[in-house]
C-alpha cells in the first residue's frame, strides 16, 4: 500500500514524499516503478535492497522518499518506495545488481549513495540536518483507520501539510523544524478534532499522536455578489470560534464552483466563515453551529465590490503636500466583517499606521506621493470621511460622502491651511523623560479633524503638534504608565508655552465579571480601559487606553497593569452593543450588560406601496447611542445590537421627504434576532 504526502511539485525542486508500509515483523508490499518502458528481456527480480535513513546525529527520518535507480545494463525507469517510522526502507523482487539511491525528506537536503548492490540487508543513507517528527495514529471506536488524510500545520499558524494513515492506521510527518504543531484527519464522512500544541519530536523520542474519528457534519452554501449573482472560484475558510478570528491553524479550505456553490465536511462544532477575492470585500462573516449530527449547514457569504477614493493634497503655499498622511474612515457602515486577525478597538483602528488599516475595510490609509496624489482602494461601500495629516499645517477633515459598491470616487483638491505648533515634553513621576509615550489631541478647537491627531514622543520625551488657533486638551500615555491630561491655548500666529505633561507608574489590577442581564457569560469580550476623566461616550480617534484584554468563555477577565484609581470600562462584543461601565482597579468588577434588541422592518412609497430600493436610517437611543443601517434593494432594513429602550428612527431617502418613527424597543429572545418585526415606514415625495 502506498501512502502519499502533499508536498511541492518537483518542478518547485521537491517531489511528491511516498509512504510504503513496512512495520517491524510484517510483510513487505511491492515497489512502485515511477515510470520507463516495458518490453524486453525481464532480469529475474529475485533481490532484496533494505536499509535505514537516518540524520546526522543518526536517528532515523520517517516518510522519507527513497528511489532505486538501476545501473547494470541500460538502466531503466526508478522503483520507489518510503521510510516506516523507524527510519527502514524495503525494496522486494528487485533484479539483482547495483543500485543508485536517492533519498529525499522534508525539511532536509537530498542525499544519495552508490553503488549499493542488491541483494543487501543494510544499506545506510544519511541525509544532511538534523530533523524533528510529529507520528502518531488514527482510530475510529478503537479501531485503526487506513487511508485517512493527516493534516498538520504549525501552531501558531503556516504552511499546510499532508499525507495518508498505512494499514494500522499510522502516519509520520518527517523532517519538521523544532516547536508546536496542530494535527487532524478526515476520512469519508468521518472528522477529528484538531489536536494542538503538539511538540516534534526527536525520531523515537516522539510521543505518539492519538486521533479518533467520529461523524463530522457537512456544511454547504454559495457565494454571491452584491447583485446577488454567483461568484466562482472564490476561496472560503471555515475556521474553529474557540479563539480569535486567524487563531485556527488547520482551517477547512474550499473554494465555490462555477455556480458560486461550495460544500465541505468539518468536525462537529462551532465555526466562523469568510471568503476574499481581489477587489471585493466580504459583507458579514456568518457564524455557523455545525453541533451534533443533522442536515447539512446551510449559508450564504455576499462579496461586495471595493470602492475607490482618489485625490491630491495641496499644502499652504499652494505646492504638493508630498508625504501627507490620509485616511479614509467609515461613519457608516452596517453588517460588515472583518477578513483577518481579532478586531482592533475603535481607537486602535483610528490610530494605525498607514496601511496597517487594510485588514478592516473601512478604515485605510496612506500616503501621498511626491505630487501630492493619493488613492485609497478596496473601501466596503458605506458612508466616509477623508482625513489628512501633514507637518506645519492643521489637520483637515472632509465633508461626509457615501461610497455604492465599485465606485470610484474623485475627492478633488484638498487644500491645507497652516498650522502653528504645540511642543512639550513627557516625563516619570522623577522628571525623567519617557519614550515612545503617545500624546493625542482629545478634544476643543475649531476645526474636527484636529480630534484624534497624535504625535509620538522621542528619546528625550520631546513631542511636537501642529493645530489651528483654538483650546485643547491633549491626553497623554504610555505602556506601564497612566494617562495624563493637559490644557493648551494656540493663538494665531503664536506659539503656546512647552507643555510638561507627567505619567504615574500603572501597578494596579483589575479583575471580574462580564454577564448580560440574562446571566449568560459575554465570552471573548474585548475590553479597554480608559480614565476616568476622560468623560467623552467615544474614546477620541488616536486615543490609547490605559489597559485592555479579553474576557474568557466565561466572562472572567484580569487586566493589569493598571494606574491607582477610577476608571471607565469599554466593553465590545459582537453581539452586543458597546457599553461603558465605570469600575475601579483593585475591586471586583462584577459587570451586566444588557441583552440587545433589534428591529427588521421595510421602507415603502406612501401612496404607492412600492418599495424605496435605496436609502439610509439613522437611529438614536438611551444615552446618546447611534445605529445606522442601509435599505436594501428590496426596500427593506435590519437594526441589530441595540440597547433596549426608546429609540428614533430618521429615514432619509434620494427624492423623498424624511421621516421619523419613534418606538420602544424591547430585547430579543435570541442574539441576532429582531425583538420588533415588520415594521412597515412609508415616505411621501419630496
Amino acid at each position: 500500500m502506498e501512502i502519499a504526502s502533499k508536498r511541492p511539485p518537483p518542478a518547485a525542486g521537491l517531489l511528491l514524499l511516498l509512504l510504503f508500509s513496512t512495520h517491524p515483523g510484517c510483510r513487505c508490499h511491492g515497489n512502485r516503478t515511477t515510470g520507463g518502458r516495458d518490453g524486453g528481456t525481464a532480469v529475474a527480480a529475485t533481490a532484496t535492497l533494505a536499509g535505514t535513513v537516518a540524520d546526522r546525529r543518526d536517528r532515523p527520518v520517517p516518510e522519507a522518499r527513497v528511489l532505486a535507480f538501476p545501473l547494470a545494463g541500460e538502466g531503466g525507469a526508478p522503483l520507489e518506495t518510503a521510510t516506516d517510522l523507524e527510519g527502514r526502507f524495503r525494496f522486494a523482487r528487485l533484479a539483482p545488481g547495483p543500485y543508485r539511491l536517492l533519498v529525499e525528506a522534508a525539511g532536509f537536503p537530498p542525499a544519495e549513495k552508490a553503488p549499493v548492490s542488491a541483494p543487501a540487508e543494510d544499506a545506510a543513507v544519511r541525509v544532511d540536518g538534523e530533523g524533528r517528527s510529529v507520528v502518531g495514529r488514527v482510530s475510529a471506536a478503537g479501531v485503526p483507520v487506513a487511508d485517512a488524510r493527516v493534516l498538520l500545520a504549525p501552531d501558531g499558524g503556516g504552511p499546510l501539510r499532508e499525507t495518508i494513515t498505512r494499514a494500522g492506521g499510522g502516519f509520520a510527518f518527517g523532517g519538521l523544524g523544532a516547536g508546536r504543531y496542530a494535527v487532524r484527519a478526515v476520512r469519508g464522512e468521518a472528522a477529528s478534532a484538531a489536536l494542538r500544541a503538539i511538540e516534534a519530536g526527536d525520531g523515537p523520542t516522539a510521543a505518539s499522536v492519538q486521533l479518533e474519528l467520529s461523524a463530522g457534519r457537512t456544511v454547504t452554501g454559495r457565494v454571491i455578489d452584491d447583485a446577488g449573482s454567483a461568484l466562482a472560484e472564490v476561496p472560503v475558510r471555515i475556521e474553529a470560534d474557540t479563539g480569535p478570528p486567524g487563531d485556527d491553524p488547520l482551517p477547512t479550505l474550499v473554494s465555490s464552483d462555477r455556480d458560486g456553490n461550495f460544500a465541505t465536511l468539518v468536525f462537529p462544532g462551532g465555526y466562523r466563515m469568510s471568503a476574499s477575492r481581489p477587489g471585493y470585500v466580504l459583507r458579514r462573516g456568518p457564524a455557523i453551529d455545525a453541533r451534533g449530527g443533522g442536515a447539512p449547514v446551510k449559508t450564504v457569504l455576499e462579496l461586495v465590490r471595493g470602492a475607490r477614493v482618489f485625490g491630491k493634497v495641496v499644502d499652504p503655499r499652494g505646492g504638493a503636500a508630498a508625504g501627507a498622511r490620509v485616511r479614509c474612515l467609515a461613519s457608516a457602515i452596517e453588517d460588515l466583517t472583518v477578513q483577518t486577525g481579532p478586531l482592533p478597538l475603535a481607537a486602535e483602528a483610528a490610530a494605525m499606521p498607514s496601511g496597517a488599516g487594510r485588514a478592516l475595510g473601512t478604515t485605510r490609509a496612506t500616503v501621498a506621493d511626491r505630487e501630492g496624489r493619493f488613492a485609497v482602494d478596496d473601501l466596503i461601500p458605506g458612508r466616509y470621511r477623508v482625513e489628512v495629516a501633514h507637518g506645519g499645517a492643521e489637520p483637515l477633515r472632509s465633508d461626509e460622502f457615501v461610497l455604492a459598491p465599485g465606485e470610484r470616487r474623485d475627492v478633488g483638491k484638498l487644500a491645507l491651511r497652516p498650522g502653528f505648533p504645540v511642543t512639550g515634553r513627557v516625563v516619570d513621576e522623577t522628571g525623567a523623560p519617557i519614550d515612545g509615550a503617545r500624546v493625542v489631541v482629545a478634544s476643543g478647537g475649531a476645526a474636527a479633524a484636529a480630534a484624534g491627531l497624535l504625535a509620538v514622543t522621542d528619546a528625550g520625551g520631546h513631542f511636537s503638534l501642529s493645530l489651528p488657533a483654538g483650546s485643547y486638551r491633549l491626553s497623554a500615555n504610555a505602556s506601564g504608565r497612566g494617562t495624563a491630561q493637559a490644557s493648551v491655548e494656540v493663538a494665531a500666529g503664536s506659539s503656546p508655552p512647552a507643555l510638561e505633561i507627567k505619567l504615574m507608574r500603572a501597578d494596579a489590577r483589575l479583575e471580574g465579571l462580564i454577564r448580560d442581564d440574562g446571566g449568560r457569560p459575554l465570552a471573548r469580550a474585548r475590553l479597554a480601559v480608559w480614565p476616568a476623566d476622560m468623560i467623552d461616550p467615544v474614546a477620541p480617534p488616536g486615543a490609547s487606553p490605559v489597559g485592555s484584554g479579553v474576557a474568557d468563555v466565561g466572562g472572567h477577565f484580569t487586566i493589569a497593569p493598571l494606574p491607582a484609581g477610577d476608571a471607565r470600562l469599554e466593553i465590545h462584543h459582537p453581539d452586543y452593543p458597546t457599553s461603558v461601565q465605570a469600575v475601579t482597579p483593585g475591586k471586583y468588577a462584577n459587570l451586566t450588560v444588557p441583552f440587545p434588541g433589534g428591529i427588521a422592518g421595510e421602507v415603502k412609497v406612501k401612496t404607492t406601496g412600492a418599495a424605496i430600493a435605496r436609502g439610509r436610517l439613522d437611529a438614536v437611543g438611551p444615552g446618546g447611542a447611534k445605529a445606522t443601517a442601509d435599505v436594501r434593494k428590496d426596500g427593506t432594513f435590519r437594526l441589530l445590537r441595540l440597547v433596549p429602550g426608546h429609540w428614533r428612527l430618521t429615514v432619509v431617502a434620494t427624492g423623498y421627504r424624511n421621516a421619523e418613527k419613534e418606538l420602544e424597543v424591547p430585547a430579543s429572545s435570541n442574539l441576532g434576532e429582531a425583538s420588533i418585526r415588520d415594521l412597515r415606514l412609508e415616505l411621501e415625495g419630496s
